[in-house]
């Protein structure tokens, strides 16, 4: 990612090739995976990020700076998102199988299947959270972004993101525990 933003987004307005190309490489995986947790599929989340990086270069002469560049962007992806959602609301049941778990050593066998469970059930309260909610968890604990960021990203005061935040640990603990 380039040093300087502002240059960056004059390059992107230019319509600089390599300028994209950095978009891309900075910003295109982290994307598929916030959708593909929004959205459930990883087929419609390369779809949805790739809307997304094409509308914002399409409108990089609207963003005044005001955030970062990468706000900016999953700005436009929650929003798609939420389109998408809100047109086939049954869609999104489905957790992607592509959700990374974070990484760590390799567990016992016992431990390894436990886990196992524990990430399904872990992916099925995230599913079943409220899209706002989903996306506040996404974007905190996977892409790891401030709530500050967050705020800016989904248009919330970082108070209402903290408390979306507050509230979908709660609603996920117990989901989990209504789960067998």
């Amino acid at each position: 990612m380039p040093e300087d933003q502002a240059a960056w987004v004059e390059q992107l307005k230019a319509g600089d090739e390599e300028a994209v190309r950095e978009l891309v490489r900075s910003y295109g995986g982290a994307l598929v995976r916030f959708l593909g947790g929004m959205t459930g599929g990883a087929a419609e989340a390369e779809d949805l990020a790739q809307e997304a990086l094409i509308r914002l270069l399409e409108h990089a002469g609207e963003f005044r700076g005001e955030s970062s560049l990468k706000t900016y962007l999953f700005r436009i992806a929650h929003n798609l998102a939420l389109n998408y959602l809100a047109s086939a609301p049954r869609r999104h049941e489905v957790f992607p199988e592509e959700m990374p778990d974070r990484p760590s050593a390799a567990p016992p066998p016992v431990k390894q299947v436990e886990a196992s469970e524990d990430a399904e059930r872990l992916r099925s309260a995230l599913v079943r959270l409220p899209p706002q909610q989903r996306a506040v968890v996404i974007l905190r604990t996977w892409q790891d972004l401030s709530f500050k960021e967050i705020a800016t990203a989904l248009s919330l005061a970082e108070g209402t993101a903290k408390a979306h935040y507050f509230f979908a640990l709660k609603n996920m603990r117990r989901l989990m525990e209504a789960t067998p």
